[in-house]
């Protein structure tokens, strides 16, 4: 949205925690493929000069760690270099990395930037977390974009939220709906995350999840549960027959086998007909449930096609031009 906007821009990631071994080189994952899609000439170590894996963590929690913020400051100084802008990418919160007095507050602080809060929308919860933000800021903070909205709830947030929040000094420069393809994953990701082994269609593993579901109730109410969602992972125990069935019989993209058990032959049969992938899991359906959860709860820019969604997202529904200008002032 910058380029598009004749802005030169570049791209920054103080500290990533999806660390990835490129040769002797320690990077951050999604740092390096957005780097990638931007076609950015940066080094990798510059774009995101702190990654944290467990040497790192050793490093710091043992007192032989170099000062991680001066690494930052040096990387953006290379990054910056020749650009008229750059998006620096925080952690999920204001306050992750603080024990390493690498927050993105004291990033802000350090580098003298301003800051652009994209606040997931929570309810009005969030005004708490927004008015924290501000505290913690002040002046740094040029304003907030909400993003995941609902569109039940996208009345309110225009209505409400930004006028309030106005009241209070803070700018609102969009509205970003929720989007199920943004958070969807594959098969294979999901069965890589949680250790799982193909019981049957491995051949599937690039199928898209987008939601998933707990089989967790009696036989008699699984097909009408299991009917609501569709490109979804079903999480159930794999002694649990009855409701194997009943998921294999709805738009199901995978099945998640809890337990470490196997169903029997002729419900493999039936799932190899489908065509509906089977992933079995050593843990238990409550923890293999929980993993599931976290994996839907992070948006990962691992793929193009998000990235031209987002994009897309961005140019509709936030003020691009209002916010340049703000960022100048």
């Amino acid at each position: 949205a910058l380029r598009d906007r004749g802005v030169n821009a570049g791209y920054f990631k103080p500290v990533g925690i999806l660390p990835h071994k490129a040769g002797d080189r320690l990077i951050d994952e999604d740092a390096t493929f957005v780097a990638g899609l931007l076609g950015l000439g940066d080094a990798p170590e510059d774009i995101c000069p702190v990654v944290l894996d467990e040497d790192e963590l050793h490093h710091v929690l043992t007192g032989s760690d170099v000062d991680a913020m001066a690494r930052i400051e040096a990387a953006y100084r290379r990054v910056h270099e020749g650009k008229d802008m750059v998006v620096c990418e925080g952690l999920g919160e204001i306050w992750q990395g603080r024990f390493l007095r690498t927050s993105g507050a004291d990033v802000i602080q350090q580098l003298d930037l301003k800051a652009l809060l994209v606040a997931k929308f929570a309810g009005a919860r969030l005004l708490d977390d927004i008015a924290y933000v501000k505290d913690a800021l002040r002046a740094k903070l040029l304003g907030v974009i909400f993003n995941m909205v609902p569109d039940n709830r996208v009345s309110v947030v225009e209505n409400e939220y930004k006028p309030y929040l106005y009241g209070q000094g803070i700018a609102t420069y969009g509205v970003i709906l929720s989007d199920k393809r943004l958070l969807a994953m594959t098969v294979a990701e999901i069965a890589e995350a949680l250790n799982g082994t193909y019981v049957c269609g491995q051949e599937h593993g690039q199928r898209v999840v987008e939601s998933y579901v707990i089989g967790a109730m009696s036989p008699e109410h699984a097909l009408r549960y299991f009917q609501r969602e569709e490109r979804k992972a079903v999480i159930v125990g794999g002694d649990r027959a009855e409701l194997i069935i009943a998921a294999l019989e709805t738009p199901t993209s995978v099945v998640i086998l809890t337990g470490g058990f196997v169903p029997s032959p002729a419900i493999l049969r039936r799932a190899e007909e489908l065509g509906v992938p089977m992933l079995s899991v050593p843990t238990d359906t409550v923890t293999a449930a929980d993993g599931v959860r976290r994996l839907f709860g992070r948006l990962r820019i691992n793929d193009a096609a998000k990235i031209r969604i987002i994009a897309s997202m961005i140019n509709e529904r936030v003020d691009v031009s209002r916010l340049i200008a703000d960022l100048r002032t």
